[in-house]
């Protein structure tokens, strides 16, 4: 009887030392695969951090052109331009080696790259529109040189709110207000029959984010002095322009041009060669 109770304690003894190491196996395997996983994102942040003085953001709302828009600045081909007969009629076409992008494409990923553009060395980042992607357009901010705001111009009128939000939250951003980065708001799409002018959109924009700003005014003094205090403190702090005045794009620190672009119709007449000129001056600057 004693010794089925001593070999019953000895099996027992064997399968918990067993189940222990299998348990710390495992957690060790987990955490190798984890810290592998997350090494080349590290290195690029850091590489990223390194680079801060050259780092392009293009950003926007989703389906505005930015990837597309990416895709041409980060591949020096894609700029050739070729002149074709068609029925008599001169047209200009892009031609590149590389595969085209899908026209409704819409990125879902970050893009990153370094370019040369006008003996400018320019490390190209684009963030995806969706909400998602927050968090990483505004951890980027903190490291851009410049913004290039993608717009689609043939719908903003349906997306005016959206897009109009959007570019709040990036002109609003601690580090684009302390740096005064340089923004450049692209009218992308001009191509398109229903496109409007960088002149109308601009116009819209500006009654758009006043009237987001009188909304916030209103949240902030809803809030009065109580225990909300600091969230009080931070909605005041994002006031874009005078108080008082009606919002204009002139009154802010940093620098904000309006540009019409369009990736169909060749480079210096769909605003491609202007783009190019802003992102060399900008890190130059």
């Amino acid at each position: 009887m004693l010794l089925l109770i001593v070999l019953g304690s000895l099996v027992l003894l064997v399968l918990t030392t067993w189940y222990l190491l299998n348990k710390q196996s495992a957690k060790i395997s987990s955490q190798g695969i984890a810290l592998a996983a997350g090494a080349p994102a590290a290195s690029l942040l850091s590489k990223r951090r390194g680079t801060t003085n050259n780092a392009i953001l293009i950003t926007g709302p989703t389906q505005s052109g930015k990837t597309s828009l990416w895709y041409y600045l980060r591949f020096p081909t894609s700029r050739n331009r070729q002149s074709n007969e068609n029925d008599g009629d001169k047209t200009t076409k892009l031609v590149s080696s590389k595969p085209s992008l899908p026209e409704t494409l819409a990125s879902m990923a970050i893009n990153t790259a370094e370019s040369d553009i006008h003996e400018a060395n320019a490390l190209l980042i684009d963030i995806p529109g969706h909400p998602k992607f927050k968090f990483d357009r505004d951890s980027h901010l903190a490291l851009a040189k410049g913004v290039l705001f993608v717009v689609d111009s043939s719908t903003i009128s349906q997306s005016l709110r959206a897009t109009a939000e959007v570019l709040y939250e990036v002109l609003a951003n601690k580090h684009v207000q302390e740096k005064e980065c340089p923004v450049l708001l692209l009218c992308n799409k001009q191509d398109e029959p229903s496109s409007l002018s960088n002149v109308r959109i601009k116009a819209m924009l500006e009654d758009e984010i006043n009237n987001l700003r009188a909304s916030r005014q209103a949240s902030t003094r809803s809030l009065g002095h109580n225990d909300d205090d600091a969230a009080a403190d931070d909605k005041a702090a994002d006031f874009l322009g005078y108080d008082g005045k009606k919002f204009s794009f002139e009154d802010l620190p940093n620098p904000v041009q309006f540009n019409e672009s369009s990736m169909l119709v060749g480079h210096d007449a769909g605003g491609l060669e202007h783009i190019e000129r802003w992102i060399a001056d900008t890190i130059h600057s």
